[in-house]
């Protein structure tokens, strides 16, 4: 019989990586976040999964592993991705935003539990900052505890492994057992010519209307806790599965009369740039979904997008479904918050935005499980 893989997830906000990794069939040990309110989200999907709330700036590898209330020992895996906003393309990449040295909590957490593999996420941007020193420091931090690690982390897109979303994001996998290699990608996009479908691309990218199309019966102002339409596309069909208690984070927001002539302006596919004169803003990232594409990357901010169908910015449900989180995960804390309160408290649409798609999750631990057996059998 195969040993059951145990894994730590540091930073684990909602816990999207905790997700994936558990479908894929690991053991969660514990969850540590500093967000009270990302921790009640995760506890109430993982309830028997212990989480500690702290802040790993100030809190030493010992203490963290106490009140984990694990045995270092007892960990095969870390997983987890350190808070990004220094490297964020986005914006200016900051070097000496105090956020950056998150890695280095993280890499110090994983050197004193020592565990036999490491997955750490993080965004594109990690990879050009200083030109890739920073990229080269991480890697050879890895080395320094013993891990086998490419020199060059891997970049996956979230659309290539069945979450209906483009999402590209780095992934270190550091190993004392030999070199974990990235997951195959499960799906492909459909316009590729057939002889580059890669063999282990057995469906299509799954778009935004099969992600969401059984949730667009819901107008700006609307609020709904039970489904009216029934699954259209075996993606809809999986993400209602098992959700008995009904619908939930499925509220539109009511928007201003100026607010919804300015996205009816937006074609499928359109930007905020592509706006008439009269209605731009200085926010040109608004993007108005297309319909038959996967999304766009899902983000912290829902007025980045504009539904397909209706003049509005997408629910929380909407954009958990694009991040393939399924419907029976309930997001707890406050659905929004703005000005000096997001300091402290990380809401539904962040949480939502800062995860790992569990589809993703899922098909990385599911690689790691089966090299980890290939090398305790050799």
């Amino acid at each position: 019989m195969t040993k059951s893989l145990t894994c730590i997830d540091l930073f684990a906000g909602a816990g999207g990586f905790s997700l994936g990794f558990r479908e894929a069939g690991f053991n969660i040990a514990a969850a540590i976040d500093r967000s009270e309110s990302a921790l009640e989200t995760y506890s109430h999907n993982f309830g028997d999964i212990n989480t500690v709330e702290a802040d790993m700036k100030k809190v030493s590898p010992e203490v963290l592993v106490e009140r984990a209330a694990i045995n270092p020992s007892d960990i095969d895996i870390v997983i987890g991705g350190p808070p990004c906003k220094g490297f964020s393309t986005a914006g200016k990449m900051d070097p000496d935003n105090p956020k950056n040295s998150l890695v280095a909590n993280y890499i110090n957490i994983v050197s004193y539990i020592d565990p036999e593999i490491v997955v750490m996420e993080n965004v594109k941007g990690i990879l050009s900052m200083r030109d890739g020193e920073y990229r080269d420091r991480i890697v050879r931090a890895f080395r320094s505890e013993g891990y086998e690690i490419p020199s060059k982390p891997c970049v996956l897109n979230a659309a290539d492994y069945g979450a209906p979303q483009h999402r590209e994001r780095v992934f270190f996998l550091a190993s004392k057992s030999g070199r974990v290699d990235p997951p195959s990608p499960t799906h492909y996009n459909p316009a590729t010519d057939p002889e580059e479908v890669p063999d282990s691309a057995a469906e299509p990218w799954v778009t935004t209307e099969d992600a969401i199309g059984d949730l667009a019966f819901l107008r700006y102002g609307e609020e709904a806790d039970d489904y009216k339409l029934a699954p259209l596309t075996e993606y809809q069909e999986e993400m209602q599965r098992d959700s008995n208690e009904g619908l939930a984070n499925h509220k539109a927001t009511n928007h201003t009369e100026r607010v919804r002539e300015r996205f009816k302006q937006l074609s499928p596919g359109e930007t905020g740039e592509d706006l008439p004169a009269e209605y731009q803003t200085k926010k040109h990232s608004l993007q108005r979904w297309d319909p038959l594409e996967p999304a766009p990357t899902v983000t912290t901010l829902p007025d980045d997008f504009v539904h397909y169908q209706w003049p509005r910015i997408p629910t929380v449900r909407e954009l958990a479904r694009l991040q393939s989180f399924p419907d029976k995960f309930e997001f707890k804390g406050p659905r929004t918050t703005g000005g000096k309160r997001r300091k402290d408290t990380v809401p539904q649409y962040s949480q939502v935005g800062n995860a790992v798609p569990p589809r993703l999750a899922k098909q990385i631990g599911i690689a790691v499980k089966q090299q980890h057996q290939i090398v305790a059998v050799s």
